[in-house]
C-alpha cells in the first residue's frame, strides 16, 4: 500500500546506523567509484552489510568493486543474474556540462545510449532502477523548481539527463528518479566545491572569484546518501529532489565559508564578486536552478543540512587534523 505520495505507507528508516536490512535482496550501485558513489557505498553498507551491496566502477578501482564500462559492455554481462537485487541506484554520467557539450556524441554515447541499454537489462530482470538526473533539466528561468515543473534544459547535459527522466516514465513507470543539486562535502581534504575552495584559500590564493547570479540548492552529499537509503527503503516511484533547505548563490556559498573560517583567525583572500557570464563555459549557464526540497522531506523525514553546518564541520575537522 502506498501513501499519497508515492511512497509505501510503512515507515522509513530514522536512525543513521543499525543492522536493518532493506530486503532480501541485495543493491547495486552504478558508478561507485564517484564522489556521491563512494558515500553511498558506505551508508548502505553500514545499513545492510557490505554483502548486500555489489558497486561497479570504470577508472578508478576500489575493494571488491566491479569493472564496468557501460560504452562497450553489457551489465548482464558483466553481473549475471540481475535478478538478485531489488535496485540499481544509476550514478555512471558524465556529469561536466562543458565537456558534454565539446564532444556531444561522446556524452550521449555514455548518458543516453548507454543508460538506455542498462534500464532494459534492469527492466528484463525486475531490477528499480534508481536514476541521478541533475537540477540543469531546467531552464533557471524561475527557481525554486517542484517536482510538477516542466523540464527545459538549455544544457546539453540536461538535455541528455531529461530525455533519460522520459525514457524511464515510459518503460519503466516504476522507477525513481532523483533530481540532484550541486553535491558538496565537509570534509577538508574531499571533493566538492566548498572542498575545493578551502583548499584554494588556505593554498594562499588572494584572489577568488565567484557568481552573484548563479543560484542553485547545494546538498550535503552524506544528504543525498541518506535520501537515497531512505527513500529505496520506502519503496518510493516517480521524481524526487534531492537538495539542500535553501537557494544559495555561488558567492554567498563562499561567503559563508569564509565567515566560518574566520572564526579561527584572519582569512586574507579578495573575493571578487562577478556574474557566470564572466566565466568561460562552453554553452550559457541557467541562472537560478534551486530547487524545492519539500515533497523528500515529507515522505522521509530527511532534513538536509544547511551549508552554515557543513562549513563548520569542515573548518573544525581541517583543525583537528592540523593539531
Amino acid at each position: 500500500m502506498r501513501n499519497g505520495n508515492g511512497c509505501s505507507a510503512r515507515p522509513v528508516i530514522r536512525a543513521t546506523t543499525g543492522s536493518f536490512i532493506l530486503s532480501d535482496k541485495k543493491i547495486l550501485v552504478l558508478g561507485g567509484s564517484g564522489f556521491i558513489g563512494r558515500h553511498l557505498r558506505a551508508r548502505l553498507a553500514g545499513q545492510t552489510g557490505e554483502d548486500q551491496v555489489v558497486a561497479t566502477y570504470h577508472e578508478t578501482p576500489f575493494s571488491g568493486g566491479l569493472k564496468f564500462d557501460a560504452r562497450v559492455e553489457s551489465l548482464a554481462e558483466v553481473i549475471p543474474g540481475l535478478e538478485i537485487f531489488s535496485h540499481a541506484v544509476i550514478l555512471l554520467a558524465n556529469a561536466h556540462p562543458d565537456d558534454c557539450a565539446k564532444n556531444p556524441e561522446a556524452s550521449r554515447a555514455l548518458n543516453v545510449t548507454a543508460i538506455k541499454a542498462i534500464i532494459d537489462q534492469l527492466a528484463e530482470g525486475s531490477v528499480c532502477p534508481v536514476f541521478a538526473s541533475t537540477e540543469v533539466v531546467f531552464d533557471g528561468e524561475k527557481g525554486g523548481y517542484v517536482e510538477s515543473d516542466p523540464v527545459s534544459p538549455i544544457l546539453l547535459y540536461g538535455k541528455q539527463k531529461a530525455e533519460i527522466e522520459e525514457y524511464l516514465g515510459s518503460r519503466v513507470p516504476s522507477a525513481l528518479i532523483l533530481r540532484i543539486a550541486n553535491v558538496y562535502g565537509s570534509d577538508p581534504a574531499g571533493s566538492g566545491v566548498v572542498a575545493g575552495w578551502y583548499k584554494t584559500v588556505t593554498g594562499g590564493a588572494e584572489t577568488v572569484k565567484c557568481a552573484h547570479d548563479y543560484i542553485a540548492s547545494p546538498v550535503h552529499v552524506d544528504d543525498v546518501a541518506e535520501a537515497v537509503l531512505r527513500l529505496v527503503e520506502g519503496k518510493c516511484l516517480g521524481t524526487y529532489h534531492v537538495a539542500g533547505p535553501q537557494p544559495l548563490s555561488r558567492l554567498e556559498m563562499f561567503e559563508t565559508l569564509l565567515e566560518e573560517m574566520r572564526h579561527s583567525g584572519p582569512v586574507d583572500v579578495d573575493v571578487v564578486s562577478c556574474s557566470i557570464d564572466d566565466f568561460s563555459t562552453e554553452e550559457r549557464r541557467p541562472r537560478d536552478i534551486s530547487m524545492a526540497v519539500d515533497k523528500l522531506v515529507a515522505e522521509t523525514a530527511l532534513t538536509p543540512r544547511n551549508l552554515r553546518s557543513a562549513c563548520r564541520h569542515l573548518v573544525n575537522a581541517a583543525e583537528q587534523t592540523a593539531a
